[in-house]
Formats: C-alpha cells, sequence, structure tokens
C-alpha cells in the first residue's frame, strides 16, 4: 500500500496593510519581480498575517503580539513538476473589506457576521489563492482556474509553530476491520495533551486540533468546504521540534465492500496522487481558529461561515429535534433490546408521550444485516411508519456506508421516500480520502431531493457541508455514550472528554454524542452495563453544551420512564438555537453556556470535570424583566450518590447571579422563561 503525506499549512486573512517588495528569496522573470510580501490585519487589529510570494509562498501568524505561527509553507503539488506556490509571477491583487451576515435555521446562532479583510492572489492562467483574516482566526484556499483534466500529487501546508507548544491531539484509531491502512478509521478517539515534539511520528492526528500558545492564547487548526478531496490530518513528519505537516489519504484506485464485513468499505490500492480533478474549482478552506480566552472556542464559528451556502431553496421539511434509539437497549438482546415490531412499536409510543419527533431504528431492522434494500417481513415496517406517523414521530433507519452506494443512493431515497421514512442513518464510512468525499456530500445531494435527512456515523469530521445541506443533520466522528453501553472505553476518560472536545472537535460542527444516561455511578466505581461514570446533572446538562440538529437520546424507555423529571426536563430542551452565549469555560475542566432557543426560552448548561468545584454564573445575558428558572442541580450527596439531585425553581432576573456546587462529573442545567 502506498499513501501520501502532504506537508502543512494555514490560512491567511486579508487587510493589507503594507505590500513590499521582497528583500530575500526575490525571483525575476521577463525583468519582472516575482516576490512580494503583505502584511493582513484582522478588523480589530489584533491578528496579523505576514505573506510572502518568493521562491516559497509563506505565511505566518501573530495574535495580539503573540507569535503564534512562525515562517509556514503552503503549495499544491500537480504532475510534470508542476507546484502552485512559489516562485510563481504574481499577476495582480485584490484587496478588500467584507462585512455582511447571513441568516441560519439549523445552527448555534440564528445569525452570522461574515466580517473580514480580504487577500486575493492572482498567479495567472492556472490558479489564484485567496486569503481572508477574521478577528477569529484566518483562512486560505487554493483556486484553479483550469479548464482540463488534472491529479493532486499532494498538498504542502507546513504550520511552523513559533514554540514547542502543547497541543491537544487525538490520533485516528485504526479501524478493527483493516489490519495495514491507517487511513482507515472511525474518527473516534479521546485527546491527549503533549507537544509539538512529543507528537508520535507518522501517526495521523485528527483535526481539528488545538495548540496553546503563548500567554495561554489558542490556535485551533482546521478545515472548511472539503467538497470533492481528502479530508485534512496532521502528523510529524521531519526532524524539526516546532512543525506539524497536512497529511492527506492517497486517491484509492479500488473501493469495494469488504468481503468480511459488507457494510465497511476496504480500499483494495492507492494512486500515486491524492486527488483527481477536472476543470475550474475551489479547493477546502485551511482554517486557523485563535482564541484569548478558552470560552472563546465554543462560539467560533469560522468553519461553519466558510463552507458553502445552502443548495436546498425550500428547507421547510427539515426539522430538528430529538430523537429516541434502541442501541443501547438492544445489547441487552430481550425486553426493549428485541428488535421486534411490538418492541418498535413501544419505542413509538415512548417517542410520542414525551413529544420527540424522531426515533432512530438501529442494526436488526434489514433483512441483510446493514443492507438498506429490504426490511424483515416481520417487523411490518410500513406498518410501524404509520404507526408513527399517526403518533407524530418520524421513523430513522439505520444502515451501511458501502450499502448505500453510488448505484444504489437513488433508488434508496425515493423508495424509502415514498414510503415515509423521514431519513437515515449512515455507518461506517471509515475513510475520508477522495472518493469517500464525493459521496459524503452526494448521499447529502441526492437524499435532500427526496426530503430525507441524514446522520453520519463511523465518519470523517464536519467541514461545514452541513450548511451547503442542512439535512445533514448530525455527525458522529465523537467518542460518544455508545460506548458507556458496552464498556468499550474507561468511563473516567468520557468525564474529561466532555469537557474537552466541545473545544476542538466541535469546532468543525455538529456532534452526535448521544447523551442522556440515567444510570448514573460517581466517578470511580464499577461499571455497569448501560452506566455512565457522572451525575445525573451532568447527562441532562450535554444537551445544552454540546450541539446538534437532530439529538439523540441514548438510553431506553423503560429507564425514562421510570426518571420522570429528568426525562421532561430533557424533552423541553431545544437542539437549535438563535443564540448562543459562552459564560466561562476552561479546556479539560468545565463548561458554562447559556443558550436561547427560537421560542424565547434560555437554557444554561454546566459541566464538570472530575474535580469538584463551585461556580458563579451571572444571569446578566437576559433582557429586562422577571423569569422563572427551573434549575436541575448535584445534590449535596451527588459525588457518592451520582443519580442524586436537586430541582429548584424561582423568580430571576439579569441582575442574579447564582452560586451552584458542581460534584466531581457533575454538573447543572437551568431553563429560564
Amino acid at each position: 500500500m502506498k499513501s501520501f503525506l502532504v506537508k502543512g499549512i494555514v490560512f491567511l486573512l486579508v487587510l493589507v496593510t503594507a505590500c513590499k517588495d521582497s528583500n530575500e528569496d526575490n525571483l525575476s522573470k521577463g525583468g519582472s519581480v516575482v516576490g512580494k510580501d503583505f502584511a493582513i490585519k484582522s478588523p480589530n487589529g489584533l491578528l496579523e498575517v505576514n505573506v510572502s510570494t518568493g521562491k516559497k509562498l509563506t505565511f505566518d501568524l501573530n495574535y495580539g503580539g503573540t507569535p503564534m505561527l512562525a515562517k509556514s509553507t503552503i503549495a499544491l503539488q500537480l504532475g510534470h513538476g508542476i507546484i502552485w506556490g512559489g516562485g510563481r509571477e504574481l499577476k495582480d491583487t485584490k484587496e478588500e473589506t467584507i462585512n455582511e451576515s447571513f441568516s441560519t435555521s439549523f445552527y448555534l446562532k440564528k445569525t452570522v457576521t461574515d466580517k473580514y479583510n480580504r487577500l486575493y492572489l492572482d498567479f495567472g492562467d492556472d490558479f489564484d489563492v485567496e486569503f481572508r483574516v477574521y478577528d477569529e482566526g484566518m483562512a486560505y484556499r487554493f483556486i484553479s482556474k483550469r479548464t482540463d483534466n488534472y491529479k493532486i500529487y499532494g498538498e504542502q501546508a507546513d504550520f511552523t509553530f513559533a514554540e514547542n507548544n502543547q497541543i491537544y491531539v487525538a490520533y485516528a484509531p485504526q479501524s478493527s476491520f483493516s489490519s495495514n491502512d491507517k487511513f482507515n478509521s472511525s474518527f473516534e478517539e479521546m485527546y491527549t495533551l503533549t507537544t509539538v515534539n512529543g507528537v508520535i511520528k507518522d501517526k495521523l492526528i485528527m483535526t481539528p486540533m488545538l495548540a496553546v500558545c503563548g500567554n495561554g492564547k489558542k490556535l485551533c487548526i482546521a478545515e472548511s468546504d472539503a467538497v470533492n478531496y481528502p479530508g485534512l490530518f496532521l502528523s510529524r513528519n521531519s526532524n524539526s521540534d516546532d512543525v506539524l505537516n497536512a497529511t492527506f489519504a492517497a486517491y484509492p484506485t479500488s473501493m469495494e465492500p469488504s468481503a468480511n464485513y459488507g457494510s465497511h468499505y476496504q480500499v483494495g490500492g492507492y494512486a500515486e496522487y491524492i486527488a483527481d480533478c477536472n476543470g475550474a474549482r475551489t479547493f477546502p478552506w485551511r482554517v486557523l481558529c485563535v482564541a484569548e480566552r478558552d470560552m472563546d472556542l465554543l462560539s467560533n464559528d469560522m468553519v461553519y461561515r466558510l463552507a458553502a451556502p445552502s443548495k436546498i431553496t425550500n428547507t421547510s421539511w427539515i426539522k430538528p429535534g430529538l430523537a429516541t434509539w434502541d442501541y443501547w437497549s438492544w445489547w441487552d438482546g430481550r425486553g426493549e433490546g428485541a428488535k421486534t415490531y411490538d418492541t418498535y412499536k413501544h419505542f413509538i409510543d415512548f417517542a410520542a408521550s414525551k413529544g420527540l419527533p424522531y426515533y432512530i431504528i438501529d442494526s436488526g431492522w434489514a433483512l441483510n444485516g446493514s443492507s438498506l434494500a429490504e426490511a424483515r417481513p416481520e417487523i411490518r415496517l410500513e406498518e410501524l411508519i404509520e404507526y408513527g406517523k399517526q403518533k407524530g414521530v418520524g421513523l430513522i433507519l439505520w444502515g451501511g456506508a458501502a450499502n448505500f452506494s453510488d448505484g444504489d443512493m437513488e433508488a434508496i431515497c425515493q423508495q424509502y421516500s415514498r414510503m415515509g421514512i423521514k431519513g437515515f442513518k449512515i455507518d461506517f464510512w471509515e475513510y475520508d480520502n477522495q472518493r469517500i468525499m464525493e459521496r459524503f456530500y452526494k448521499a447529502a445531494e441526492v437524499s435532500a431531493k427526496y426530503n430525507l435527512l441524514m446522520i453520519y456515523h463511523g465518519c470523517p469530521k464536519p467541514s461545514g457541508v452541513e450548511r451547503t445541506y442542512p439535512n445533514i443533520v448530525s455527525y458522529e466522528a465523537v467518542k460518544g455514550m455508545e460506548f458507556a453501553s458496552t464498556g468499550f472505553v474507561g468511563l473516567r476518560d468520557m468525564v474529561d472528554y466532555v469537557v474537552t472536545f466541545p473545544f476542538i472537535r466541535q469546532l468543525a460542527g455538529p456532534s452526535d454524542y448521544t447523551p442522556g444516561a440515567m444510570k448514573n455511578i460517581p466517578i470511580g466505581s464499577q461499571w455497569s452495563r448501560r452506566s455512565c461514570e457522572g451525575t445525573r446533572c451532568q447527562q441532562l446538562a450535554l444537551f445544552i453544551s454540546i450541539f446538534s440538529p437532530l439529538g439523540t437520546l441514548c438510553d431506553g424507555p423503560t429507564n425514562y420512564n421510570n426518571n420522570q423529571e429528568s426525562i421532561d426536563f430533557i424533552s423541553k430542551i431545544p437542539t437549535v438555537w438563535e443564540e448562543s452565549v459562552p459564560l466561562d469555560a476552561k479546556i479539560g475542566q468545565y463548561i458554562i453556556i447559556a443558550r436561547k432557543g427560537h421560542n424565547g426560552e434560555w437554557f444554561v448548561g454546566g459541566v464538570n470535570n472530575k474535580d469538584a468545584r463551585t461556580v458563579t454564573v451571572p444571569l446578566s445575558f437576559l433582557t429586562a424583566g422577571e423569569y422563572t428558572m427551573e434549575l436541575m442541580r448535584d445534590a449535596d450527596d451527588a459525588a457518592l450518590n451520582a443519580k442524586h439531585y436537586v430541582k429548584e425553581v424561582k423568580n430571576v432576573s439579569n441582575a442574579t447571579s447564582l452560586t451552584i456546587k458542581m460534584a466531581p462529573g457533575g454538573g447543572f442545567a437551568a431553563r429560564i422563561y
């Protein structure tokens, strides 16, 4: 197997405050100077990017006087020795300031401000490079003007850190279904805190990746609008102590359903290139998000705003909301775990009783494993669909990515849309090479044609495609609560994980973490099936801190019906928001965030790591007036009895400040109306 490694880079942003001939690395062609230097600042002046177009195309990044990245090289390598990057004559430049905004329907906020300084570099007939500098970060992308077919053999993006910074890395775990392909991954892993030179050589780091730079400022490397192009990994490929290199899977020469696991793809070989391109196109944005305070990462929307606008003209059929789900239950194999017509009706009845608009039917409904071709006759799927319709509950079906291929996609969507199915949960993508990313995009496009929602599991992280196709209502690419149902992962790690990944992975987009466990156990307790370390109130708060337009409840109807106060609170929490206001947060320690629903109600969630703490929560985000607050907080003994909580109802205003104790692995959740 051949794999193609590509080197690191990042995006540059644009108000050009200075432009001069380079004194070093200048080149000449026909008497004209090739090298130019550009100094670019963000609208607020705090972020400064220096771009050089000499022998190499490079940039560096400073934030509030703190060096974040030293000179870093970017380029695309084509065939026949062609390099798009340095050493090319700059034909023209364009500099402008943009200040726009756009509305959203299925996001963390109703309105996104798109304010940046832009530099556009015209390198002639073949390519351009665009840089944007925002107050919250910077981005750049290559733009092809070619009209023929061409191959991309590599992308150089060398992220050169100003020092040997601490970084949070999640190494891509190799899929258990492939023994020799490091690009075959579930994209589910915990974070390790290390340093740049502590990265294990040639291991793949999943993006986004977060660095702790000087003065505690944060730098997050991500990508946006990754369409028809392999996804971005980082790795340490050189002997340098301060460089991480962009790395990509090569183009698969064959990719078919696995002989042993038919729901999974298996790559049979790789080409020498990473992407096969045809005609003019834009390449993915390389995004660098910055933050003075940890909590600012929780509201950073750069990945979303850089993605292409919605291609769905009428989105009225897209209904966000909560879903019940049978995965946790069916590990028992009996009662609520039985995959029968009566069991499925039981879940529909539960969803209807709590006003949940969806029921996700996981593996076991199909006649042939993960195939989407035909349901088991004995479950009477069409009857279930009609029963759900009468109850106001739409059904979403699970299936394998290899069974949802190019040749089958249209027929499957047409068939199940006519039956009344509301969407699919497609699992086991497990690669992010160009061919998978093409199918990722096409699946959203075709399903939207038939008014079907799409949830991606076992998949690469989001890159803003849910803005382009908002029928994508969630992605996994997160180590979620499914692992707590089986004990696949240390539960103590999950308590720390839920106060870590929202600062990193969630910058990329929605996270289908599936919280809601009712069998809560203290930290350090003996695990038992379908239990979760941490308190009841933490599980409630996760529905607020974690964003997913379609939010999935992990536990089963019986456990929820035995905990009516908890499920009644959960069922009132929106999944898309008018406004999001981080109140306080420290990565790896705690998160306190307020979100306003489209109905005007506010929800405040507090999530804690394994250390007990007392927090102060000012309600100054409220407008003037009197409100009622329902508060669910850890009981005084929650460290020992994790299910124990206290419910309080009180009057509050924007002058109110709450003092709340959070137990180890604890939290709180408040509804204000």
